[in-house]
């Protein structure tokens, strides 16, 4: 068994095609199916079950397609290692932000001719795992304040901890082609006639506990989520020019606005985000990470 029979046995079960597997991954289709063949016969079963319309996975399949997924993202955070660390270096894990992204372009401005710049972006959890990991060296995220405790101790177990910088409110984020944009706030029971897009759910995210924050005037399984995304771009565009909007953190530092959306109160919501930093108490941050969280905390 290799790596390579594990990608084409998810590629075809995601694509519902040998043929479009095989252009998904550039060869050819009987290549994909002697591939996936050679697997089956390995483990002594089928794997797929091949109809006129393409293929599905057999309950067998299932089974290991479930397990195939997580070899390939263990492969694939192993590779991630592969970057060259050294001293003159900064690595650091944020969850998805414009104003943090131009915080780092300051970073490089200012010390580009010194240090490398590795930045990733994800959820919580896979922040805390990447500075667990030893892929980046701080993690920036936000939890709801009642989930701190909680998160500390999750935390704890991976011999991490998280360091509070401030608390945050939530806003309404909207574009000139909403109908709320030319508003200085809006009421939490306006919330579910509004369009929305929003990320991958995220148990420590904003929208995960704000049913708490708005005290049962609104239930977030109510809010209209059109959009689906983790992708930065189609977000920002979403905003920029459809009457869609999204929940955000309240955090639009002037220096660094560079886009046409505007931030709209939420009336009612008390500050319950809490933001800071992961890291690892037995290390001492490096000066680029330093650097860092004191112009990132300045902006807060």
């Amino acid at each position: 068994m290799d790596i390579k029979q594990l990608e084409f046995f998810v590629i075809a079960c995601e694509r519902g095609s040998l043929s479009r597997a095989a252009a998904c991954m550039y060869t050819s289709q009987p290549n994909v199916s002697k591939t996936i063949t050679a697997l089956e016969r390995e483990l002594g079963r089928p794997l797929l079950k091949r109809t006129g319309k393409g293929v599905v996975p057999t309950v067998y399949g299932e089974t290991v397609l479930e397990y195939a997924r997580m070899v390939l993202k263990a492969t694939a955070t192993i590779s991630s290692l592969a970057v060259p660390e050294g001293k003159n270096s900064i690595r650091i894990s944020t969850y998805p932000s414009n104003m943090i992204a131009r915080l780092l372009v300051d970073f490089y401005k200012k010390f580009g001719d010194t240090y490398t710049i590795e930045h990733h972006e994800g959820s919580v959890e896979e922040i805390a795992d990447q500075v667990h990991q030893g892929i980046s060296e701080i993690g920036i995220v936000y939890v709801a304040q009642r989930q701190v405790q909680t998160f500390q101790h999750i935390l704890s177990h991976k011999n991490l901890i998280f360091v509070p910088l401030k608390l945050k409110k939530i806003c309404l984020y909207v574009g000139k082609h909403h109908p709320l944009y030319h508003e200085e706030s809006v009421d939490f029971s306006d919330l579910s006639k509004l369009r929305f897009v929003r990320g991958v759910r995220d148990f420590f995210s904003m929208e995960h506990h704000l049913e708490s924050v708005s005290m049962g005037i609104i239930d977030t399984k109510n809010l209209r989520h059109c959009v689906y995304t983790n992708s930065d771009h189609l977000y920002t565009d979403l905003l920029l020019y459809t009457d869609v909007c999204s929940l955000g953190l309240d955090f639009m530092h002037t220096p660094y606005e560079q886009y046409d959306i505007k931030s709209l109160e939420i009336n009612g919501c008390e500050p319950f985000l809490q933001i800071g930093y992961i890291r690892d108490p037995e290390r001492t941050l490096s000066e680029q990470s330093v650097w860092v969280v004191e112009n990132f905390e300045k902006m807060l």
